[in-house]
This record gives structure tokens, C-alpha cells and sequence, in this order.
């Protein structure tokens, strides 16, 4: 895979940042991009570092070598390896090493712009950081002077033919003239050609690509935190990882570490009129403005606030959870593991309905057996019982604990609904 030539394009009051990839495995080249209005045309450098991490994770998923042309920052092509490093010990099967290299490095001059980006697409994570850098003095010492939302950098653009996005933007744009700062809306094409997995995978890189794209503009940006460092786990977004993609100009920041989603719901969000009016996070909606109240990430969303008592204050959701939460609400991997024991600690911290409380404790001991086997063959999964078991415990002890196991295997499926 080879990064050709990046060019800068000012046309019909848009600017527009393109870029000429060839993908090997494709035996073609391709154009990517980032467009912008073209008053935030200086805030676009004509380099490759924003291409730079759009194009590596699908390079070491094709198993293809990345060649960068164009000038490119030093600091960033030194880190590169430690981020191959990182992601490679994460999915080994999935995401390569493999060779990266460029034709300038170059060590740019370091300008401090007093501008302090975040992304923000109106869900719980982005709430939370905007609201910690405007309600309260900034960690940078530098207020927040933009708020990012970037069309096509999660899906791809051809979900958005019926205009959806619109109202999501006007809404963005009331939340960021009521701070008095001001909002960038741009557009990109890269998830038409990468479709790896968001979250996992592209959700940082992503990001990191957009930040860059802006960086004669933006001292820093704020990737807003997926989970706390009590539960750092392989994914796309993580303090392990974010800072990796800076620049000398441009600090990315990964942010909100500190708190737990559920604490983010519950104990800042909740408090915010602002927040309880604009909350979006359904992943049904195709990038619309509204929540259906009946997928994982909605349920997920509505559990705290209707245990801690703010359900109703919510208006972009529905008032009641739906009946059949308990199989809606999904644990397919270690992230949704702890959301359901975060939200089940609230539970109990609030002496929540007794019913809400065991359905949760069942849901996670179902879905902990469920995490337990994945990835094991039948016979694996009974030798691990059995050595568990048999060896270290007197079998009068764990005849019901391996009933309790086995009898959670069986109804893992239907639980998950």
C-alpha cells in the first residue's frame, strides 16, 4: 500500500484535503479525503499524517507494506512501530506487522495555537468531555475552542442518502453555540474503502485521522474515552494507544478515563438539562438524531438512568425500558461484561427494584459462562470444568457448581436473545 501524493483543494467555499492511495491487493489506486467549509481552510496542511493512521490498520490487515511518499511528521513515523507493537499483541490473527516507510520524516516546528478541539456526536462519552472542559476549568490550561463531528468517519457516507444527519448537526451546532465555541463539520470518504470493524479496530485511528487532517488549527484534540482505566481491554480507542498518533503540532489526547460510562450517565450527564435533552447513542438509526429504545446500546443507556432516577428527565428516549430488556442487553465480549457489573454495582449502590437487580446478576453469570467458552472446543470447555473442579476441589463440593455452569451454558443462548 502506497501513499502517492496529498494535495490540498479550495473549491465551491469547501477545502478539501485528498489523498492518492495504491492498494496492492486491489491493484488500483484510490482517492481518499477530508472536506471541510473553507473557513477552517488554514487549518488544513497539505501532509500525509492524517492518512498515516487511516491507512496503516488496513495495510496490516491486508498484510500489505505502507510506503509514504509525501512529507510526513517524524514524531509520528517513530511511533508507528510501538502502535503496530500494540495492536498486533491485541488481535494477532486479524492485524499484521509490517513494514512502514517514508521518504521525509520531518521534525515541524512546534506552535502553540491556543485551540483545543473534541469529538462530539452527542453520546455519553462526548457529553461527559464536553461537559468537563466547559463546566470546569480545561486540564490543559487552554479553554475548548471546537467541537468535531466528522460524516463518514464511522460509516460509511452511503448510509446517509436520506439527509439524516442534518437534524444530528443542527443539534450539535445548538450545543456548541450555547458554550460559545465554535463547531467543525466535515466529511470523509476512508470507511468507503476500509470497512474494518469501528470499535475493536478503526475507532481511534479514525479519529486520530480526522485530528490530524486539522492540525495547523488545533493545538490539541480530544478523543473522548470508550472505558475507564479500570477497564483497559483491546479496542480501537484506549490511553495505551491515542497519544501515539500526535504530532510536534498536534496533541491527541485520549480523554475521560477517569470515569465509567455508568458513572458518566448517572452522576454527570443526568445532571446536565443540556445533555437529557440532546442524548444519542442508538446504533439503529443509521446516523439519525433519535434513539429506538430497543437495541443493546440504548438499554445499555436507559439502565442507569432509570435506576438512579432520570429516565423521565431523558426525552430523546423512551420513558419506560422495554419488556424484554434482560435479552436485549448483550455481553459478547469483556466491554459489555463490564457495563453490565458497572451497572449492576449502581443497582445495588441504590437499592434498585429487586427484580431489575437479579435479572442483572443473572444476565452476568450467564453471560461470564458464555466469555468463558468463547473460543474453546466442547472438549476444552469440559476439560477446563473438570480440572477447575475435580482437582482443586473435593468432588461433594462441586457436583452444583458444575450443574450451575452447565445448566448457564445451555441457557446462554436464549438469554441473549
Amino acid at each position: 500500500m502506497k501513499l502517492l501524493h496529498v494535495e490540498k483543494i479550495i473549491a465551491n467555499d469547501r477545502v478539501r484535503l485528498v489523498g492518492l492511495v495504491q492498494v496492492d491487493s486491489l491493484d488500483q489506486e484510490i482517492e481518499i479525503y477530508f472536506e471541510y467549509p473553507q473557513r477552517f481552510a488554514d487549518f488544513v496542511t497539505e501532509s500525509a499524517d492524517a492518512f498515516v493512521p487511516a491507512l496503516l490498520l488496513p495495510a496490516m490487515e491486508k498484510g500489505e507494506n505502507l510506503e509514504i511518499k509525501p512529507l510526513m511528521s517524524a514524531k509520528l513515523f517513530r511511533n508507528l512501530p510501538t502502535i503496530q507493537d500494540i495492536f498486533h499483541q491485541w488481535y494477532p490473527s486479524q492485524l499484521k506487522k509490517v513494514l512502514v516507510t517514508a521518504e521525509s520524516p520531518t521534525n515541524y516546528d512546534q506552535k502553540s495555537l491556543s485551540k483545543v478541539g473534541a469529538f462530539f456526536s452527542l453520546g455519553v462519552d462526548s457529553f461527559y468531555t464536553f461537559i468537563k472542559h466547559t463546566k470546569t476549568p480545561s486540564d490543559f490550561g487552554i479553554p475548548l475552542s471546537h467541537l468535531i463531528y466528522m460524516k463518514g468517519i464511522e460509516r460509511p457516507l452511503r448510509i446517509y442518502k436520506h439527509g439524516q444527519e442534518k437534524k444530528v448537526i443542527s443539534r450539535i451546532m445548538e450545543v456548541a453555540h450555547a458554550a460559545s465555541i465554535d463547531c467543525i463539520v466535515g466529511e470523509t470518504n476512508i470507511r468507503n474503502h476500509f470497512n474494518l470493524q469501528w470499535g475493536p479496530y478503526y475507532h481511534g485511528a479514525g479519529l486520530a485521522s480526522v485530528s490530524l487532517s486539522l492540525s495547523a488549527g488545533l493545538e490539541s484534540v480530544l478523543i473522548p474515552s470508550t472505558d475507564s482505566y479500570k477497564d483497559v481491554f483491546p479496542w480501537g480507542t484506549s490511553p495505551l494507544l491515542d497519544h501515539l498518533w500526535s504530532t510536534e503540532k498536534t496533541n491527541i489526547v485520549h480523554d475521560g478515563s477517569e470515569t465509567q460510562r455508568v458513572e458518566k450517565i448517572a452522576n454527570f450527564l443526568a445532571k446536565d438539562p443540556f445533555a437529557m435533552k440532546n442524548l444519542r447513542v442508538c446504533t439503529n438509526n443509521e446516523g439519525g438524531e433519535t434513539n429506538c429504545g430497543t437495541c443493546p446500546k440504548c438499554v445499555r443507556t436507559m439502565l442507569p438512568l432509570l435506576i438512579s432516577g432520570n429516565l423521565e428527565k431523558a426525552i430523546t428516549f423512551p420513558d419506560k425500558l422495554p419488556s424484554n430488556w434482560n435479552r436485549i442487553l448483550q455481553i459478547q465480549d469483556t466491554h459489555d461484561l463490564s457495563h453490565a457489573v458497572a451497572i449492576l454495582k449502581l443497582a445495588k449502590e441504590v437499592k434498585a427494584e429487586e427484580k431489575i437487580v437479579k435479572a442483572l446478576e443473572s444476565k452476568i453469570e450467564n453471560g461470564k459462562a458464555y466469555l468463558f467458552c468463547q473460543g474453546k472446543t466442547i472438549a476444552e470447555v469440559v476439560g477446563s470444568i473438570l480440572h477447575v473442579y475435580f482437582i482443586k476441589k473435593p468432588f461433594d463440593l462441586v457436583k452444583q457448581p458444575i450443574k450451575d455452569i452447565l445448566n448457564s451454558l445451555s441457557l446462554y443462548s436464549a438469554n441473549q436473545g
